[in-house]
């Protein structure tokens, strides 16, 4: 019988490395089957551009691109430094896979 103690420390615990390969690729699939999401990788590309040059780019709103952009983020795909969106390695990788 599992005690509390341990049932609680079980449901704290860290993911395991199958179940964060698996919210990987799940992040991954979702950012690469969105359109938007994809013009918004290919346009950011590899030197990283402002939002005033992605939105001259492709036709996104402000609130599109903010929620667009916070989805690539939480997927640690995008970072923004000094108002300058730019891929991580890992959206470097999507980048080189759309």
């Amino acid at each position: 019988m599992i005690e509390d103690d341990e049932l609680e420390e079980m449901m704290m615990a860290a993911p395991s490395a199958r179940e964060s390969k698996k919210k990987d690729h799940e992040m991954l699939n979702k950012a690469v089957s969105h359109p938007l999401r994809r013009n918004l990788v290919r346009s950011i590309g590899v030197f990283g551009k402002t939002k005033k040059e992605i939105q001259g780019e492709i036709d996104i709103d402000d609130a599109s691109l903010k929620y667009q952009a916070e989805f690539l983020m939480s997927g640690n795909f995008l970072k923004v430094e000094n108002d300058l969106y730019r891929l991580t390695d890992k959206g470097l990788d999507l980048l080189a896979n759309i």
